[in-house]
């Protein structure tokens, strides 16, 4: 079976993509429960978007300025003038760290979409998911986390292993990338000041084994 360009399911979960070319990809969706799996996903990281604060006005002139299309080959001119399009659509609408998320998800379900790629959910100590741990088809370990972060913290990930807690990096996005971890790895995630902490010092945000 064929599977769409996970740009294009991105695309239908924004409502972007011409009648005809939904109508077949929503045909395709109903065959095939990878893809409509990922398109929930789409759907789902969209619903948690929400404003946060506006973008100023000298923001957008200098996004628009460095976005200025530059020669390229025409497919890839095709692709950039949409992207630039879809980055300023994303900006008007929900603001800057909200559009720095989406981006972080659009990367992270993507990857998700990929043959072979495996999808978990991140739950706290409560059992409320709070994110999703990714093991793509070439064993790297990805972390989404619904939530923005506190004004000055970073999220920090952590290898769990047998009350041991190893650090796997930090990130002041949501999306935390940790690289390739053996199979059955326990990782968890917390709030931290930045440049991290030897231990977390903050409770778990979300825990998964992937």
């Amino acid at each position: 079976m064929t599977h769409p360009d996970p740009d294009d399911l991105l695309r239908l979960a924004l409502d972007l993509l011409p009648e005809g070319q939904g109508a077949g990809l929503r045909a395709h969706l109903r065959r095939c429960p990878s893809c409509r799996a990922a398109y929930r996903a789409y759907l789902e990281a969209l619903t948690a978007l929400a404003p946060e604060e506006p973008v100023p006005p000298s923001w957008e002139e200098e996004l628009r300025e460095r976005l200025r299309p530059r020669p390229l080959p025409s497919r890839r001119r095709v692709l950039a003038l949409w992207l630039t399009a879809l980055l300023l659509t994303l900006l008007g609408a929900f603001g800057l760290r909200t559009w720095q998320k989406a981006l972080a998800e659009r990367r992270f379900f993507a990857l998700a979409a990929e043959p072979g790629a495996r999808l978990m959910p991140l739950l706290a100590p409560s059992g409320q998911q709070t994110g999703w741990a990714l093991r793509t088809s070439g064993g790297e370990v990805l972390l989404l986390l619904k939530s923005p972060l506190p004004p000055g913290r970073v999220y920090q990930a952590w290898l769990l292993q047998e009350g041991h807690r190893k650090s796997l990096g930090l990130s002041p996005t949501p999306l935390l990338e940790l690289g390739p971890l053996p199979e059955g790895s326990l990782v968890g995630v917390s709030v931290e000041p930045p440049g991290g902490s030897p231990a977390p010092t903050t409770p778990s945000v979300g825990r998964a084994r992937i």
